[in-house]
This record gives C-alpha cells, structure tokens and sequence, in this order.
C-alpha cells in the first residue's frame, strides 16, 4: 500500500488533504504525518474506520503504528 503525506495544517481526517509520496518526510511534533492506505480512484487515501482508530491509538500513544506516522522531530 502506498504511503499518503498530510499537508501542512490539513485535516487528518480529509483525504483531499494527502498527497501519496514514496516515502514520508516529517517534521513537527505529535501530529498525523502520513497513513499508509489504499488509494481511491483520485490517488488519495481510503481512509477506512480501523485506519482511523489507528490514528487516534498513535496520538493517544504519541508512538508509530504500521500504518500511521507522526511528526516527532521538532
């Protein structure tokens, strides 16, 4: 699955705000970086309940998971 990046002050939440990249580059602290999902047909992220629930267990975390990084470096 390809990885998504999360543009700069987007919304975790809203695909239109992911640009699918080879490989994340992220900067900034304990925020959604980039989520690794299926593309739709726009090339944007299928952001699925589980993926969500994923997302919100790295925030609580403040850790990776195999489908959701964060920025961590300031």
């Amino acid at each position: 699955m390809p990885w998504f990046q999360l543009l700069p002050n987007g919304d975790a939440t809203d695909p239109n705000d992911y640009n699918a990249v080879g490989g994340p580059s992220c900067s900034g602290i304990n925020h959604i970086c980039a989520i690794q999902a299926s593309a739709n047909t726009n090339n944007k992220p299928i952001i699925t309940t589980p993926l969500r629930n994923e997302m919100i267990t790295a925030l609580d975390k403040k850790a990776n998971s195999a489908n959701v990084l964060l920025r961590t470096n300031a």
